[in-house]
C-alpha cells in the first residue's frame, strides 16, 4: 500500500478479494497471508505500520483469512485506532469496496 507504484495501488484489496472468492467457491480451504507486506513502505514509521496491519487483518478476517503471519508483540487493536488515522489507511488501500465487510 502507498508504494507510489501504481500496480501496487489495489494489492491490499486485491488479497481481501480474493479471500472472500476463495471461501465462496473452496468454503474448506485455509487461507494465510504475511501482513508485514502491506506496509513494508511504511518501515521506520511503525504506528503506521502497525494501523495499516490492524485495518488490513480486520478487513481480510471478515472476508476469510484464517491466519496472518504477523509480529504479535506489534500489533494493534482495530477498534483502538483513532477514527482519523483508521479513515486514512482506510483510504489508501485497505478497505474493500462497499457491500464487502
Amino acid at each position: 500500500m502507498a508504494t507510489g507504484i501504481d500496480e501496487h495501488n489495489n494489492y491490499a484489496v486485491d488479497f481481501i478479494e480474493a479471500c472472500a472468492d476463495i471461501k465462496t467457491h473452496l468454503p474448506h480451504a485455509m487461507i494465510s497471508g504475511g501482513v508485514s507486506n502491506v506496509s513494508f513502505s511504511f518501515r521506520g514509521n511503525d504506528p503506521v505500520r502497525e494501523a495499516i496491519h490492524a485495518v488490513f487483518l480486520y478487513h481480510a478476517i471478515r472476508n476469510g483469512m484464517d491466519m496472518g503471519i504477523v509480529n504479535a508483540g506489534q500489533l494493534a487493536i482495530y477498534d483502538d485506532l483513532s477514527a482519523e488515522l483508521r479513515d486514512a489507511v482506510e483510504d489508501v488501500g485497505a478497505q474493500p469496496p462497499a457491500g464487502r465487510h
